[in-house]
């Protein structure tokens, strides 16, 4: 091998088909892991070898039926994969990968130009035919290769239920309405899925170095953690120190704001008390003008004023006279309506005589909307006035 590696050290390997069981079968979509476990109980049942004995790898394709997704399954005998990687050794070369040749047979019908074919190749050990159907390597066997080549076809398509596919025959293999291919499955290993025979040991050896890996890292980690929580507690007592340095100082000077605000707050509310009377003193909700004026324009056509009192803060009293009882008691639901009185009442209706005329004497009563008293003069305390204070700035 060492004139052919032209300075390479790491090897792609084809095993033949002879050395190499391959089968489909159909299982749950799952892990990687849970299912290598499922395949290696399962295994005595798939290849006629004890499974300590074999050494296997397997890929899941995206075929889906009701049994399950479509994955195939290869396996070597274990001594067989030994004396390959001896032979490697012996050349100075490592394996990038080692896996069954008849994997590149899908590559070799998708460069004919077909998903389903039955791929023939001729070779030292016999006839091999591969299965394809819909790109995916579904049957490897070799045949004798003194056997009739068509018999063997027709045999092997009917073993993997496959119809009637074009072949494909590679090499001196010679099969009737063959369509003739241009390269090897070997040619194309590097373009077949990704699988890769390794040992039992070899695979423990890898897990137990990945697992002291993540140990280191988590290690590291733990490390990195704790020294930045180090320095993040560091960086706080700083901060901390700092913090209690300047609180004295912060305080100070927010009592000194403290008193400020409070006299301002004072101040302010004394201002408010004083513009609201103002307010209520020379803007009343109703001028008492405006409420005579409103009096003297409910009365009917049979009435008249006799007396009328109007006081700030005071209820309104109406003197009267009319002629009848219905005009007083529509002048009374007059003033009832109207949204400047509320409370409107009867205080007393006498019956008397202007001359020989009968009339009625009536005072009525209603407490005017809006109609507050005046405000009353701060009284000064006994003990003499208090200057105001003026907080001094800091």
């Amino acid at each position: 091998l060492t004139p052919l590696l032209n300075g390479h050290r790491r090897a792609l390997v084809g095993v033949g088909r002879p050395r190499v069981f391959v089968k489909a079968v159909r299982l749950p979509r799952a892990t990687r892991e849970d299912l290598r476990r499922i395949l290696a109980v399962q295994l005595g049942n798939l290849f006629p070898v004890p499974p300590d004995q074999l050494a296997f790898d397997f890929f899941q394709t995206d075929d889906q039926a009701q049994d399950g997704w479509l994955t195939l399954v290869a396996a070597i005998r274990a001594d067989d994969l030994r004396e390959i990687r001896a032979a490697l050794k012996a050349a100075g070369l490592s394996a990038a990968r080692i896996l069954p040749v008849a994997l590149a047979a899908p590559a070799v019908a998708a460069r004919a130009g077909a998903a389903d074919a039955l791929v023939a190749e001729r070779g030292p050990s016999g006839l091999a035919l591969d299965v394809v159907q819909n790109g995916v390597l579904r049957l490897s066997r070799v045949a004798p290769g003194d056997s009739d080549p068509e018999w063997e076809a027709r045999r092997t398509l009917a073993a993997a239920g496959a119809g009637d596919p074009p072949v494909i025959a590679v090499g001196p293999a010679a099969l009737p309405r063959a369509v003739a291919g241009g390269d090897t499955a070997l040619s194309l290993l590097h373009e077949a899925p990704p699988f890769h025979f390794e040992l039992a040991e070899e695979r423990e050896r890898a897990e137990r170095r990945r697992a002291d890996d993540r140990l280191r890292l988590a290690v590291l980690l733990l490390l990195a953690a704790v020294l930045l929580a180090a320095l993040v507690w560091a960086d706080r007592q700083d901060a901390r120190a700092a913090v209690r340095r300047s609180q004295g100082t912060w305080t100070r000077q927010f009592l000194r704001y403290q008193a400020r605000l409070d006299d301002g707050i004072a101040r302010l509310g004394e201002a408010q008390a004083a513009e609201d009377a103002l307010t209520r003193a020379f803007t009343p909700a109703q001028p008492l003008s405006d409420v005579c004026a409103v009096v003297a324009a409910a009365l009917p056509p049979g009435a008249w004023l006799t007396g009328l009192t109007a006081e700030r803060g005071k209820p309104l009293l109406v003197r009267g006279t009319a002629k009848t009882s219905g005009d007083v008691a529509r002048f009374m639901a007059t003033l009832g309506a109207s949204p400047r009185f509320r409370d409107v009442r009867l205080v007393f209706a006498n019956s008397g005589a202007i001359g020989k005329a009968p009339v009625i004497q009536f005072n009525v009563s209603a407490v005017c909307v809006g109609n507050l008293p005046m405000p009353a003069p701060e009284r000064a305390p006994t003990g003499g006035a208090r200057a105001p204070t003026e907080a001094t700035p800091p």
